[in-house]
C-alpha cells in the first residue's frame, strides 16, 4: 500500500467513527428515562387527557375525564388487587389509562382464547352436522331418520348461537385492540407471546 492509500483510509477512519463518548448507549438512555419517570412520580402529577389535549393546542371535550371513568368489564381499577406488583413498584409500563403491559398481554390473551375457542367449536359441529347427515341418508328406517333429523336441527341450531357468539367475541377484540391504541398501549404488548 502506497503512503497516499494509508493517509486516506487514515483519514477515513477518523471521519466514519465519531469521536468516543458521544453518542449514548442505550443503557445510559434506559436510565434516564428511568430517573425522569421516577421525578415525574415524586413530583405527584398525574397528567390527564384534558392536559395533554391543552398541551397539544387540541379541543377539549366538556365531558369528564377518562380517569373517572367507568373501566370496562374484566379491567382492574387502579390501586386494587387486580394490579400486578411491578406496576405499583414503578418497572412496568403503563398506557395512558394507568394499565401496565401485564394486563394487556392478558386480556388480550383472554379475548384470543375465546375467539379460537369459539371457531374450534365451529369446527367441530361442522364435523357433527356431516356425520349426521351422512346417517341420515344411510338409514332405511323411516323412526331412526326423524330421530337423526332432531339432531340435524339441534346441531343446525348450536351452529347458528355458535356464529353469534364468535362474531360477537371477534368484534370485542377488535374493539379491544382499538382501545389499547387509543390508550397508548404499545403493538408489542398486543401480540401474542412467541414460545
Amino acid at each position: 500500500m502506497s503512503r497516499i492509500d494509508k493517509a486516506a483510509a487514515v483519514a477515513l477512519l477518523v471521519l466514519l467513527f465519531p469521536v468516543t463518548g458521544f453518542p449514548q448507549s442505550l443503557a445510559d438512555l434506559a436510565k434516564k428515562e428511568k430517573e425522569r419517570r421516577a421525578q415525574l412520580q415524586a413530583a405527584g402529577k398525574t397528567i390527564t387527557e384534558v392536559d395533554a389535549l391543552k398541551s397539544k393546542g387540541g379541543a377539549v371535550s366538556t365531558a369528564e375525564p377518562s380517569e373517572s371513568r367507568v373501566p370496562p368489564a374484566g379491567t382492574p381499577a387502579e390501586g386494587s388487587a387486580g394490579t400486578t406488583a411491578g406496576a405499583q413498584a414503578g418497572d412496568e409500563p403503563l398506557d395512558f389509562q394507568g394499565r401496565p403491559e401485564s394486563y394487556w398481554r392478558q386480556t388480550m390473551a383472554e379475548a384470543r382464547g375465546l375467539v379460537a375457542s369459539l371457531e374450534n367449536e365451529r369446527n367441530v359441529l361442522i364435523l357433527r352436522l356431516n356425520e349426521l347427515q351422512t346417517k341420515f341418508y344411510q338409514e332405511a328406517d323411516g323412526f331412526k331418520q326423524q330421530q337423526i333429523q332432531q339432531e340435524i336441527q339441534k346441531t343446525l341450531y348450536a351452529q347458528d348461537v355458535n356464529k353469534n357468539e364468535l362474531a360477537k367475541a371477534q368484534k370485542q377484540l377488535q374493539d379491544l385492540e382499538t382501545e389499547a391504541r387509543k390508550s397508548g398501549a404499545l403493538p408489542g404488548w398486543l401480540k401474542p407471546k412467541s414460545d
